[in-house]
């Protein structure tokens, strides 16, 4: 049974070392075992050479550093029988009349395994390559050494590269990946260099996002020589594309960072990916097992983003924008020559979906030289419009240069209700539908007449949802907002008012981006979130179902960790009720989607991204 409430933290710990020293250095290591150990670590990382120091030179020949380093791994043996925690540290190893540089995975008193390094740091050592595969002695016990080591624990299963091997053509993180290795620890002790240090680290990130997978780095730091280089300490853990933890570098004491790794939600993105890896599977890996691993007892080291939608770097932020509003509408600019449309004819509500949506084909227009006027706004006033959206649709219409029609739908709806039997009294489910799928037929009908396309309007959290009514606003002609979320709506639009549009535009913008989100369909107030719940819930629901398989139990504790002080218990139990039961019920609504080319990172879409039986 997967176990998806308890994660493993692992710690990626920088000592203050003294080079040449392995007995010294063996009590600093020790000491910031037990300090990783009391905060629950699973397993601990050290840097490359970390029980001698990776400035040694040649004193790494030297036969008293080889005893010391002797007693010092003794030590640190006896010592990882009291803790449950695994620990991965580095040393010269001496070995058939050569040095070779490796990392040796402990547990419980014994090597489980040494991880060897290929590409030399010193001209002493000799390329692991020679060893690689081989059963070593080392004071006294036999183990293996490789670099294509797997160590296993229940559903954890993580690997070492040492150093620059992880960066280099042809490493072996690929085949660790592939074969089942969620957690790549890379023991390191690059020098500190302006730029070339970041750069390095953002390749480690880069890695993490490619081999879906955490790379955790330890590098050498406080203690080691200067000289003609000096090691930065830098120590991250990059979980599939992000950042989890970072420590600052260059500095004087020891420091331990830490991340909750769920290795499920690893192996879920793997089984979605693995049609794109025609060699998973194809390994040749040997397997070390290992003893039980304990599991953080709290959430503390959890690093997920409230908004998954939405990067926090403004910067970021702005690129994510301004690439979506490119896609977006180089898509519909492709579709509208393809189809030889000589109309656009949107339904612009004055709501945020819309009027993104509106603005999409406000930069389609001027990619293909056409005339704003190519657009035709339809406002279509009804039983529940309010003067707000009403006025600001309109307005919008005339700022942008867009053919603007008025037909309000009220009469057209009387009649059909006449027609069908319905007591224009009851505000049931017919009352709403009955209007949506007007304005549909009217949207669809004028795009006959004007030899046009009707452009959808519909986002990607009212279709996870089943928010929108079928055969009604869920069909157009092409929907360009089928992957947008609506946290990420008000962003994107807040870019456009202040990137793109003028004054009188972003005035505009600005107050459709205030305006609470609601389908405008009953009489009075009618507010999207009060009924359904926030859509930062429903959002980020919709992220962790759809990329990582999340069942409820997880979702409820990640959102009440993530949105503590904003919701309470019970309304992210509501929120995630009615999720839940919409998204598995509401997929007949999303097979017969209409075409619309994915801009951000999740579609709903059957025929990319999202394949579901309609009924389960």
């Amino acid at each position: 049974m997967i176990d998806t409430l308890s994660p493993y933290r692992i710690a990626a710990a920088v000592p203050a070392v003294a080079p040449g020293l392995p007995l010294t250095n063996v009590k600093e290591i020790i000491k910031c075992c037990k300090e990783a150990d009391s905060y629950g670590a699973s397993v601990i990382l050290f840097p490359e050479l970390a029980l001698t120091g990776a400035g040694c030179e040649d004193l790494f020949g030297s036969v008293r550093l080889q005893q010391e380093l002797e007693e010092a791994l003794e030590e640190l043996l006896a010592f990882s029988c009291e803790i449950p925690s695994a620990v991965i540290a580095g040393f010269p190893l001496r070995c058939r009349g050569a040095i070779y540089n490796v990392a040796a995975v402990i547990h419980k008193g014994e090597i489980k395994g040494l991880c060897s390094k290929y590409a030399v740091s010193s001209p002493l050592f000799t390329s692991g390559a020679q060893i690689d595969g081989e059963n070593i002695f080392l004071n006294g016990r036999e183990t293996v050494c490789s670099n294509k080591l797997i160590f296993e624990y229940d559903d954890l299963l993580f690997s070492v590269v040492t150093g620059e091997d992880l960066l280099l053509p042809g490493n072996p993180s690929g085949e660790l990946a592939a074969g089942g290795a969620q957690i790549i620890f890379n023991p390191a002790a690059a020098p500190e260099l302006v730029l070339v240090s970041r750069e390095r680290m953002e390749q480690l990130k880069c890695a993490s996002a490619q081999l879906t997978a955490v790379i955790a780095t330890s590098g050498a730091g406080p203690g080691e020589p200067g000289g003609d280089f000096i090691c930065g300490g830098r120590a991250a853990i990059y979980n599939n594309g992000s950042c989890d933890a970072e420590n600052t570098p260059l500095v004087s004491e020891s420091t331990i960072i830490y991340s909750d790794i769920f290795p499920w939600r690893l192996d879920q993105r793997r089984i979605r990916k693995n049609h794109q890896n025609p060699f998973n599977g194809i390994v040749s890996c040997k397997r070390c097992r290992l003893g039980a691993l304990p599991k953080a007892k709290d959430w503390a080291e959890v690093h997920f983003d409230a908004n998954p939608f939405i990067p926090g770097d403004l910067k970021e932020l702005e690129t994510r924008c301004r690439e979506t509003l490119a896609i977006q509408s180089t898509a519909l600019a492709r579709r509208v020559k393809n189809t030889r449309s000589q109309k656009l004819v949107i339904g612009l509500s004055g709501g945020l979906d819309s009027t993104w949506a509106f603005l999409v084909c406000v930069e389609c227009c001027k990619k293909l030289g056409l005339s704003p006027d190519t657009i035709c706004a339809v406002t279509m006033p009804g039983f529940g419009t309010s003067s707000r959206t009403k006025s600001n649709a309109e307005k919008m219409a005339e700022i942008f240069g867009a053919e603007l029609r008025i037909i309000p739908i009220g009469d057209a709806v009387t009649a059909h209700f006449k027609d069908i039997g319905h007591d224009p009294e009851n505000h049931n489910i017919a009352y709403e539908n009955s209007q949506a799928r007007e304005r549909t037929q009217i949207l669809m009908d004028l795009a006959n007449e004007l030899s046009g396309m009707v452009i959808g309007t519909g986002d990607l959290s009212e279709l996870a949802l089943g928010w929108c009514t079928y055969n009604g606003d869920q069909m157009s002609m092409y929907g360009v907002n089928g992957s947008i979320p609506k946290t990420l709506m008000r962003s994107l639009v807040t870019f456009y008012a202040d990137q793109i549009a003028d004054d009188a535009g972003r005035a505009i913008l600005k107050d459709v981006v205030d305006t609470p989100v609601s389908p405008e369909l009953l009489p009075g107030a009618q507010h999207t979130e009060e009924l359904v719940g926030s859509y930062d819930l429903h959002d980020f629901f919709l992220w962790h179902t759809v990329q990582y398989g999340a069942d409820g139990k997880f979702l409820q504790k990640a959102a009440e960790k993530l949105f503590a002080g904003r919701f309470s218990r019970e309304e992210i139990a509501s929120a995630l009720k009615i999720f839940t039961a919409r998204f598995r019920t509401q997929q007949f609504k999303r097979n017969p989607m209409p075409d619309g080319a994915k801009a951000g990172t999740l579609s709903l879409s059957p025929r990319t991204d999202w394949r579901a039986p309609s009924d389960c």
